[in-house]
């Protein structure tokens, strides 16, 4: 249930509320974002983290007792807070269950959700629709190896916040491996359900692989891909019919982007992705191809973050951090990134691309993808003067990092960083000196 997606369904809870004085717990209550069957949304003000949060407050208990689905939800969500750490999923912060009150907070997402974007007025251009299926791939990944599937990906589980980073959002359906009413408990919307879940077999990495194929289907053409006019026809279209591909209906799609959608949502499980890597390596591929105006797609940034020495050994999340913390660029060959005796104390990498690296007149080495170079005067600081001149060879991307902003990286992020760069010092200077020693 994005928030988007909430309808008033339930009893008015304002006069609960009021006699509370707009407290639940220690969270002050501002004002209501929404509402669903099973619970209200609030934006409400933490004091102790002195931040606004979502609070997700679920309704009082039926008097005969029925909440099956509000319980399971609950329960959901509250075996995954602190858990679910990622750049690209809603943080579940606390979860708490007393005599009167059952709620979560979340990190709160002021941008809303995808929903707004799947009529054709307001569709997103083709290539950030990629970028975003290509984050949900990153997000869902990370949650499979917790043990956790979705169980319900459509566009209104999935905000933008104010800078239109994705997160992946309401994991109350989630089918999470060793929580009994989690795996026994079916829920899901019909229109995003896979085959194999309507035919009655449990849920899976594919079955959310073909739910994220529905989604991103619905946002390049504005509409979905299996519409009936009720319930059951909608679902037996799933089990028997063959979408159409997204660029019959908008021809600036590729025929690339095609063959992703179309692996997304074939029938059986295992002709998708064997895992989401492979699927977030496909889209890698057709960003790359939807360039406009020299931009760099955050997949092309993470793919090639993930492939260099520097970061390499990094988690996803702290790739995800470290990208945000560079400054990226396009440059053609022959551009010269730093010049000898200039000042400077920028980190920089060769993301793609290469690079010579010359000193009076002399060459030094080459530098590849995955190749950084500035480390000296990095470590250097403040003063330093570079040693060398660095100049492209081929058309390249590079990305510079300058000690104030690294400096805000997480500790963990900081102690890898500082580490693997170290060893890179160390292997260069024993190179050097090898190279000397053959002089001499």
């Amino acid at each position: 249930m994005g928030h988007q997606a909430w309808v008033a369904f339930r009893p008015d809870l304002s006069g609960l509320l009021t006699r509370m004085e707009q407290r639940i717990g220690k969270y002050l209550l501002k004002n209501e974002l929404g509402r669903g069957a099973a619970s209200t949304v609030y934006l409400a003000y933490d004091d102790f983290l002195n931040a606004d949060l979502a609070l997700k407050v679920y309704h009082p208990r039926d008097v005969d007792g029925r909440d099956v689905s509000a319980s399971v939800q609950f329960v959901s969500e509250a075996a995954l807070a602190g858990k679910l750490v990622h750049p690209h999923i809603v943080t579940i912060v606390d979860a708490v269950a007393d005599e009167q009150w059952r709620y979560v907070a979340m990190e709160y997402v002021p941008g809303g959700s995808l929903l707004r974007h799947t009529r054709g007025e307001t569709r997103l251009p083709v290539e950030e629709v990629t970028q975003i299926a290509f984050k949900c791939c990153g997000a869902l990944e990370f949650a499979s190896r917790l043990g956790v599937i979705h169980r319900d990906i459509k566009p209104s589980n999935v905000l933008l916040d104010s800078d239109r980073e994705v997160k992946l959002a309401d994991f109350g359906a989630a089918f999470i491996r060793g929580v009994r009413t989690t795996e026994e408990f079916r829920l899901a919307s019909p229109s995003y359900n896979a085959p194999e879940l309507i035919e009655g077999h449990a849920p899976s990495v594919h079955s959310d692989m073909f739910s994220l194929g529905v989604m991103l289907h619905e946002l390049l053409t504005g509409q979905k891909p299996f519409r009936g006019t009720n319930v059951e026809e909608t679902l037996q279209l799933i089990v028997s019919s063959e979408a159409v591909p997204p660029s019959s209906l908008r021809p600036e799609v590729s025929t690339e982007l095609d063959a992703v959608v179309a692996r997304f949502l074939r029938k059986s499980p295992e002709d998708r992705y064997a895992n989401w890597a492979e699927a977030a390596l496909d889209l890698a591929k057709v960003g790359r191809m939807s360039i406009y105006d020299q931009s760099i797609p955050d997949s092309e940034k993470f793919t090639a973050l993930r492939n260099a020495a520097l970061t390499g050994d990094f988690e996803d999340s702290e790739l995800w951090e470290a990208l945000r913390h560079g400054h990226w660029r396009r440059v053609p060959p022959q551009h010269v990134l730093v010049r000898e005796d200039d000042a400077g104390e920028t980190l920089l990498l060769i993301a793609t691309g290469g690079a010579k690296v010359v000193s009076r007149g002399r060459l030094l080495n080459v530098l590849h993808a995955g190749d950084c170079f500035g480390e000296m005067a990095y470590v250097q600081g403040p003063g330093s003067i570079r040693s060398a001149t660095v100049q492209t060879t081929t058309d390249s991307i590079v990305v510079e990092f300058d000690r104030e902003t690294l400096g805000t990286l997480s500790p963990s992020s900081q102690l890898k960083f500082t580490n693997k760069l170290l060893r890179i010092m160390a292997e260069r200077l024993a190179l050097a000196n090898a190279r000397l020693a053959r002089q001499g």
